[in-house]
């Protein structure tokens, strides 16, 4: 009988409609002539099993050398005598010197049939509690996997699933199998890989690239279904869920003939030779392939320097750390081995320093005497002895607390009662204890005389005559620095609050009614009336119309 391996159900459209819907004695029949089938082409087939034909597939890349973070582009053309081929998937593994697995892709040609036997359900990333994040932290080890549905009613043996790792530039973290085996009938299997992700790694939106093969491309291993593609967050700062899961999408198609996959190189790449295999994915016994090789140069390249620091915003006297580790060796086998760190205050530069096999630490600490905005400098030397060097700015915050208040209503009328309040004021600091300074009292002039202090930030007022009023509000903090802040409020001459449009003690329809009857007015029209601007922001709209609505069925 034919081979499980050979039975590639996505490829036969005959037998995923035919030989597994059909009943029995048509079952017995079809069985018979691929059998009769298979025994007539076994003889022009080469040791892997695959069908001679007159389908060709070349492999080549774009250079035959790189660099490091070089660009790489795998592609090639396919072609039955001398027709480009279409609707098949080619799949591409690079495999580095020492046998490690570069890259796993694969190339769509064309639009081929979208009955797939098996599914990508999900990729997914865990933390090492096996918790689901979809945001990863600089720096850290978690797990990646997937899962893949075999969505036919026979058990499909021959499963190969890769995942292939990239960062938000495109570098490839890592690449390798997640599972190989079979999957039962509509069933399900996952599997996943720890993967750490290196303090290189560009932080934002990134890749992870899953395909599914027969056996190995190495091998002449042929797709079951298109590469799926999920997209996931790399941070400095951050690692967690946020904002749902993984979103997944398919690869690009190409036009007939030709395939193509790019990759990036890391900053750190292992020289020698790489191989690249290519496999289209045309039957199970029809597998045009071919290889290629190139090249990766170890070069002396400098350094990239890189920091972070924390708190973003400090005040003086504060500690705040500093972290280099984002900081790159540029080569194979190189090592950062000195960071010089310059705070731009005029205080002694920090230098830590170290060697290939004991590198130094990377992190350094300040503290500020002053506020204000001062620019920072990290130098980073490697083993090669090559440097760079980056700077970013600091806002050193004041340690004063910051006044501020709202009032209510907006317009206030004689003898209403006007509520203000200065819960939005910002705590000042304490530099000697290095610790935020609680505001320990409010001082407020109304501007009609009255002053008050006291430690509510929450304090009402009456007004008895009509005017415009400067209030002004002082707060002190615990180590007695203070801030003021003031601000003109209007006192109608009218007894009422500004809902009550017609002043009759009472807000109801006629209210309702007479802000109705100006909607849509701007400041400035021929029958503009303020009274109908409730809130007094220029405009008569469903804001107005709304303060009344809220009030309706008051008396005052």
């Amino acid at each position: 009988m034919i081979p499980e391996s050979l039975l590639d159900v996505k490829s036969l459209s005959f037998f995923e409609r035919v030989y597994m819907n059909r009943p029995r004695y048509v079952l017995l029949t079809i069985t018979f002539l691929c059998i009769l089938t298979f025994a007539t082409v076994a003889a022009a087939s080469n040791d892997y099993g695959i069908l001679e034909t007159n389908i060709t597939l070349n492999v080549m890349t774009d250079k035959l050398e790189y660099i490091l973070r070089d660009d790489v582009t795998v592609n090639g053309t396919v072609m039955n005598n001398s027709s480009p081929m279409s609707n098949m998937l080619v799949a591409i593994e690079i495999i580095g010197p020492i046998g490690f697995k570069l890259a796993y892709r694969t190339a769509t040609i064309g639009n081929p049939d979208d009955v797939w036997p098996l599914k990508i359900e999900e990729i997914f990333i865990k933390d090492l509690d096996y918790n689901p994040i979809n945001t990863v932290k600089i720096g850290n080890l978690v797990f990646f996997g997937a899962t893949v549905r075999n969505k036919e009613i026979f058990s499909i043996s021959n499963i190969y699933i890769t995942l292939t790792v990239c960062d938000a530039s495109g570098i490839i973290i890592d690449a390798f199998q997640l599972y190989e085996g079979s999957i039962n009938a509509n069933t399900s299997i996952s599997a996943a890989r720890t993967v750490y992700i290196p303090t290189w790694a560009t932080p934002g939106i990134a890749k992870v690239y899953c395909n599914v093969y027969d056996r190995e491309p190495k091998d002449i291993g042929i797709p079951w279904l298109p590469e799926v593609i999920g997209e996931y967050q790399i941070s400095r700062t951050d690692q967690g869920m946020f904002n749902g899961g993984i979103p997944l999408s398919n690869g690009t198609s190409h036009p007939p003939g030709i395939y193509e996959a790019s990759l990036k190189l890391s900053p750190q790449p292992y020289p020698g030779t790489y191989q690249v295999y290519a496999v289209g994915g045309y039957s199970p016994t029809i597998r045009p392939w071919n290889t290629t090789t190139f090249n990766v140069l170890d070069t002396e390249s400098p350094p990239q320097a890189s920091f972070t620091y924390s708190p973003l915003e400090p005040y003086p006297n504060q500690t705040v750390t500093f972290d280099g580790s984002s900081s790159s060796a540029e080569g194979y086998g190189d090592v950062i081995i000195r960071y010089e760190w310059d705070f731009g205050d005029g205080s002694p530069p920090v230098i830590k320093t170290g060697n290939a096999t004991h590198p130094p630490d990377p992190t350094a600490t300040h503290m500020y005497s002053t506020w204000g905005d001062f620019v920072v400098t990290l130098n980073v030397t490697d083993t090669e002895g090559y440097w760079s060097t980056t700077s970013k700015p600091i806002s050193v915050k004041s340690p004063y607390p910051t006044a501020n208040f709202t009032w209510s209503p907006q317009k206030g009328f004689i003898n209403g009662t006007m509520t203000f309040n200065a819960s939005n004021s910002l705590l000042g600091w304490d530099v000697s204890k290095q610790e935020p300074a609680p505001i320990i009292n409010y001082t407020w002039d109304f501007g009609d005389g009255n002053v008050t202090t006291t430690a509510n930030p929450v304090i009402t007022h009456v007004y008895t005559n009509p005017g415009n009023y400067t209030v002004m509000l002082t707060i002190k903090d615990s180590v007695n620095q203070t801030d003021s802040i003031s601000y003109v409020i209007e006192i109608q001459n009218k007894t009422s609050p500004p809902w009550d449009v017609n002043n009759d003690g009472k807000c109801d329809i006629r209210d309702i009614a007479f802000v109705a009857a100006h909607y849509g007015e701007l400041e400035g029209d021929p029958n503009w009336d303020p009274v109908a601007d409730i809130n007094d922001d220029g405009k008569v709209d469903i804001r107005d119309i709304a303060a009344v609505l809220a009030h309706s069925g008051e008396i005052y």
